[in-house]
């Protein structure tokens, strides 16, 4: 089974989350591979920077390229 969980910032995503992984469910955030290419293009994590790299992302390959 696969839940996708969505939602603004501190709308309790990451709570709901960690229940899930104490009920035996694996976790993988969208948030993760926008740091592995903050990583790539050496440019320090911050919320901002998160939010311009992974705006980027979907402009250079679509709407998809995070799922």
């Amino acid at each position: 089974m696969i839940i996708g969980l969505t939602g603004r910032m501190a709308a309790g995503k990451g709570t709901l989350a960690d229940v899930l992984i104490k009920h035996g469910f694996s976790y993988q955030s969208l948030s993760d591979e926008i740091r592995k290419e903050l990583r790539l293009r050496g440019i320090p994590e911050s919320r901002t920077n998160l939010t311009e790299i992974g705006n980027a992302m979907r402009r250079e390959d679509g709407p998809g390229a995070l799922a």
